[in-house]
């Protein structure tokens, strides 16, 4: 049985006359007519009543219709659903992600996607950007938000936003009470909290080489992997960091966030994903964080 002998008998059953279905499937009668006989031959049941009068579906006919309705629903939806997977609008996406883009820029980049491309399911990994580079490369995410990229042969980057550095204090520190930008000299005998360098490489070298620049070498009491961790021991009198600015809506009651004067410092975040992906999912994600995520942090 092939597709086509269905749909010669759907067009029979709806127009009950060899000659009008012959007219609108563009075909002369006598093959439709011998398809039909071939079809019911085939099933080895009877699905229409014939006189020279009228053509009517027999019991078999009127049951084997609605099944055959179904049947061809079903074939439509899976071939429209097989064209959305090949353009990436359904399927399903697993992105990693920082804790320093979880408060607004994963929020916005969800936001724009789903709203563009609802059919995707999207499962969100928070690890670091070292986890996410393992992950890339061995398939347990599709894309990463990261922390600023390293050179990488296998693993494609794209920066979306570069933002300054700012000074994470306990709300009882005494440079609290300097409302204006302080010297990063100023923390040369501060305690400092900073992610472990293999857990965020990028952002532990920015928080060395701004503190060398400044004249002096952090005195690192504690190292943790997530940024949110860091603000959090912050928040608990433990030490002071160097953040990137999109912290500071974390702990505001226990943190006090100060700029640092003349500042030079930014830290990068960057989508990545395996330069080899085949995912046409993939491939839509990353044009939209290109076309309508990185224009909003320029």
């Amino acid at each position: 049985m092939e597709l086509r002998h269905l749909k010669y008998f759907v067009t029979v059953a709806e127009e009950l006359h060899f000659g009008r279905a012959a007219i609108r499937l563009n075909m002369a009668q006598p093959p439709l007519s011998l398809q039909i006989r071939q079809l019911e031959e085939e099933i080895g049941v009877q699905l229409f009543h014939r006189t020279k009068r009228k053509v009517e579906l027999t019991k078999e006919g009127q049951y084997f219709l609605e099944k055959t309705y179904r049947l061809l629903a079903d074939l439509d939806e899976n071939i429209e659903t097989i064209q959305k997977m090949k353009r990436g609008e359904v399927g399903e996406i697993v992105i990693g992600f920082i804790a320093t883009a979880a408060y607004d820029l994963v929020p916005t980049i969800i936001k724009l996607y789903l709203n563009e491309y609802p059919g995707i399911k999207v499962t969100l990994k928070q690890i670091t950007s070292a986890e996410q580079i393992i992950a890339l490369q061995n398939g347990s995410i599709d894309v990463g938000v990261l922390s600023e990229p390293a050179e990488s042969d296998q693993i494609s980057f794209q920066i979306i936003r570069e933002e300054e550095m700012v000074i994470a204090l306990p709300k009882e520190h005494p440079l609290v009470r300097q409302t204006d930008a302080i010297q990063l000299s100023d923390l040369a005998s501060e305690p400092f909290i900073i992610t472990s360098r293999q857990a965020n490489q990028g952002h532990f070298d920015s928080v060395i080489n701004c503190c060398f620049q400044a004249g002096f070498s952090p005195n690192i009491i504690q190292e943790t992997a997530e940024m949110s961790t860091v603000i959090s021991l912050v928040a608990a009198g433990i030490g002071i960091a160097l953040v990137p600015s999109s912290m500071k809506m974390l702990l505001q009651n226990e943190v006090v966030y100060r700029n640092v004067e003349n500042n030079k410092f930014q830290s990068v975040t960057a989508l990545a994903w395996k330069q080899d992906s085949p995912s046409e999912i993939v491939h839509t994600f990353i044009e939209l964080v290109k076309e309508r995520v990185v224009p909003i942090y320029e």
